[in-house]
């Protein structure tokens, strides 16, 4: 089976989630038997080592900027930059050079490859959806907040976004959705279309179950938000929960902790609004910020897909603390295995309501690890893949 898959950018390394989800994806499908893989994208900002990973790479340049006069394509923003004339010329190539049983579009974004493909091309296409992007994009654009220009750029962005991903799954021979929220929204709108529900796996090394951490009177009595903010969406949930948390949080005098991949003028700006938090951008490590901690966080009122922070987290033997919404695709149930609540403000509640609790959080940390200890793995998806794959090809 000949697949050639289209992707944002070279996976290796993977610093973000959409990032390690795909490459997780790419390198367990390689794994597979009978797979011949072949995978277009661009550069990253450093060169990727030869990995020895059996996938044939076509990289073009870096993903260039957003262009002004992109606001006239047809195309979303985020597929009119990466579906720029250097990447077409690349796919039209390939496409010439040889034929495929399947194209695989990794993101509603890279879409674009669509007006180089033909109908007429005998190969089948699949997409590997990271969000249901026609219902994730206007709520993000509907939200309060910005300029009236942003505004009215992202109600235009999104619009195009639920244009283009409904006439990719339309012409999809395939679906894969990363949750079974995103499978039921895609299946209600497409009822013939063939669905299939893939979450990630985990591949870092996990505590062992006869040993996991506790949580005790020494424990700092410290909250820690992982994740990465240069989305917009991101952005909104963690500035919603910093208002939310600004008074149960000091009158608990909990320390709250902000980490991951940012813009380092926008972490300054937030800590100037909330000094009584921390923020790091771009550490080289998150190990030490999740080390000593008492509960992991995820806010995520905003915004759809698997959160992959909640696996690092719970593989790390911490207690969850998350927004209901958040948990799609997760084997847990909300406030037994998590501290879980609606909304922000009733989670940021709740989290100091429980920071002195080490029963309940050690009791909630280790029922969260045994059910999701052998439900992650990523040879599992790749099998899952290469067999949906299979099934739909007939």
């Amino acid at each position: 089976m000949r697949c050639l898959w289209i992707t944002r950018q070279d996976p290796r390394p993977a610093d973000s989630g959409e990032l390690i989800y795909s490459r997780g994806l790419l390198h367990s499908l390689a794994g597979q038997g009978g797979v011949e893989l072949h995978v277009l994208t661009h550069r990253a900002a450093k060169d990727a080592p030869d990995s020895g990973d059996g996938i044939h790479w076509h990289l073009t340049g870096p993903p260039p900027r957003k262009r002004l006069l992109g606001i006239l394509s047809h195309l979303p923003g985020d597929a009119d930059r990466l579906g720029n004339p250097k990447m077409r010329g690349a796919l039209r190539d390939i496409l010439a050079a040889g034929s495929w049983d399947w194209i695989v579009i990794d993101q509603a974004a890279c879409a674009w490859a669509l007006d180089e493909i033909s109908v007429e091309n005998p190969a089948h296409i699949a997409y590997i959806a990271h969000n249901h992007e026609a219902s994730l994009r206007p709520e993000v654009a509907s939200y309060r907040g910005g300029s009236l220009p942003l505004r009215i750029a992202l109600r235009k962005d999104a619009a195009k976004y639920a244009r283009l991903e409904n006439t990719l799954v339309a012409r999809a021979r395939l679906v894969t959705a990363i949750t079974p929220r995103d499978a039921a929204q895609f299946q209600s709108a497409f009822p013939q279309c063939r669905i299939s529900v893939l979450p990630p796996g985990y591949d870092a090394a996990l505590i062992p179950a006869s040993d996991p951490p506790t949580i005790g009177a020494a424990t700092p009595r410290r909250v820690v938000l992982a994740g990465t903010f240069q989305w917009i969406a991101k952005r909104r949930n963690l500035e919603d929960f910093l208002n939310a948390a600004a008074a149960p949080f000091q009158a608990a005098g909990i320390e709250f902790v902000v980490v991951g991949k940012a813009h380092p003028p926008y972490f300054q700006r937030l800590s100037q609004l909330h000094p009584w938090a921390r923020f790091h951008a771009n550490v080289p490590s998150m190990e030490p910020f999740l080390e000593n901690t008492r509960i992991g966080l995820i806010p995520e009122a905003l915004g759809g897909g698997f959160k992959l922070k909640a696996l690092d987290y719970i593989f790390r033997g911490l207690p969850l603390a998350s927004i209901d919404a958040a948990l799609s695709g997760l084997p847990l149930v909300p406030g037994t295995d998590t501290i879980s609540a609606a909304d922000p403000a009733t989670l940021a509640a709740a989290v100091a309501k429980h920071i002195d609790s080490p029963d309940i959080l050690n009791a909630a940390a280790r029922s969260a690890l045994a059910k999701c200890r052998d439900t992650f793995h990523w040879s599992d998806r790749g099998a899952s893949l290469a067999s949906a794959l299979h099934d739909a090809s007939t």
